[in-house]
């Protein structure tokens, strides 16, 4: 098993119930399951997702999760000046 800390924002927060803003949600995963496998496992569907961070760095679906990540998920995001 690796134990993750995993933070969400924005319209994604409310699949993650009990999410502390400031230190995340611990999970327990088993060890090499992949992001797509996270958002399958906490149900955040993948159209829902933009941007994917692990430990600072943009990952794509298919990295393989170990002991000690810390995983930030973004949705999709629009907005500016005109």
């Amino acid at each position: 098993m690796a134990d993750i800390e995993v933070r969400a924002y924005a319209t994604l927060i409310k699949y993650l119930p009990g999410l502390d803003l400031k230190e995340g949600k611990k999970i327990s995963v088993k060890e090499g399951l992949t992001i797509q496998g996270l958002l399958n496992q906490i149900g955040i569907p993948e159209k829902e997702t933009k941007i994917i961070i692990v430990n600072g760095v943009h990952v794509d679906l298919s990295y393989l999760l170990k002991n000690g990540d810390r995983v930030a998920i973004f949705p999709p995001v629009a907005g500016g000046a005109k």
